[in-house]
This record gives structure tokens, sequence and C-alpha cells, in this order.
């Protein structure tokens, strides 16, 4: 299970994975929490406040999904064998992460940007309309990352309806049935994400 909060203003997705440890003890239950475009672990949640047993930062990560609930997500030195229950739950988190990884990459680009920029004191109201237009402008790649997903998973839901219509066998139809409310649930989950970075645009505006 996952659970998506706010603190001090930023974005906290947590919850339960499993992770790949060796061949020996294979996948073990981990809790996990995304903040700040860094992906933490621990054995438990008690341990957050003391113990972090890996962070991967985003801004530099590939995330790949490998089947229904598996996907591992890399950043050069080290990787993150993950398997979520279900294929919902992994798509939860796959969508987080990618949003998370967008604006870790923004928040690393603009960090640049204002290392180099002195504005003197005079020009504070300057300041605070490029504040917003630049937030603005991170609200829209929000925006068209929650696009390509919704065009990803409506595809996968266009094709689990074209499987249903071709089933001449009735005992396949329970697994077909069940494909098509996994694929309208994963394209569900990503229309609400779309709608609330819709309704954070139109508050800056």
């Amino acid at each position: 299970m996952s659970d998506k909060s706010s603190s001090s203003g930023s974005d906290l997705f947590t919850g339960w994975l499993y992770k790949w440890t060796n061949y020996l003890k294979g996948y073990q239950r981990r809790w996990f929490s995304l903040s700040d475009g860094r992906l933490s672990y621990y054995r438990t949640q008690a341990e957050v406040a003391h113990t972090c047993r890996g962070t991967i930062n985003l801004a530099g990560a590939y995330i790949d999904t490998e089947d229904s609930c598996n996907f591992v997500i890399s950043s050069g030195t080290q990787t993150f064998h993950l398997k979520a229950g279900s294929e919902v739950e992994r798509q939860k988190w796959v969508t987080a992460l990618e949003l998370a990884k967008a604006k870790a990459i923004r928040m690393t680009e603009e960090f640049s940007d204002d290392s180099s920029e002195e504005l003197p004191p005079t020009e504070t109201e300057k300041t605070d309309i490029q504040h917003s237009m630049r937030s603005f402008s991170n609200k829209l790649e929000d925006l068209n990352t929650c696009n390509d997903l919704i065009v990803k998973h409506g595809a996968a839901l266009q094709r689990a309806l074209s499987d249903l219509e071709s089933v001449h066998d009735s005992t396949e139809l329970p697994t077909k049935i069940k494909a098509i409310t996994e694929r309208a649930t994963l394209f569900r989950i990503t229309s609400n994400a779309m709608i609330n970075v819709s309704l954070q645009i139109l508050y800056i505006v």
C-alpha cells in the first residue's frame, strides 16, 4: 500500500514495496519514502527517523517497468529492483516517480540558473513574476508527463478491449475482464493526476 501526503510544501509519497536483496533472501519487504526528488528505503517505518538503508537521486535515474508488478530504478551507481503488490500499486509508484524525476531535473536546472544570477533588491517584483512564470512552466511540464502516461495507458486499455472482442472461448472471459479492469484503473489514476496538476495550474494563474 502507498500513501501520498504533503510535508512542508513538498510532495511525500510513502509505502511498502518488495526490494530484491540477494539470491539467498530474494525479495524483502521494505518501507519506501519518495520526497524532494529522492527515493529512500528503510527496513521498517520506525527507522525513518534515524537509519536510511539507501537513497537514489531521481534527477539522474532511469525508471523501467519489467512486468505487471516489477520495476527497476537505476542511477548508474546503484540499482533498486522493486516489486509492488499489484499492477495498480506499481503504477501509482511509477507515476509518482516519473513526476518526481521531472521535478528533480527542473530543480537542478533552476539551482544552476539561480547560482549565476544576482538580482538587485530593487527588482523584487520582477523576481516574483519570474518565479510565478517558472512555476507555471514547471506545471506545464508535469501536465505533459501526465499526458504521455495517459496516452500509454489509454492504448493499453484499447488493446485489452480489442482482445475481449476476439474471445471465442467463454472460459477466457474472466481473465480478459480482469485485464480490462486493471487497465481502466491505471487510466483513472493517471487521469486523476492530470486533473490535480491542471487545478494547480489554475491556482497559479
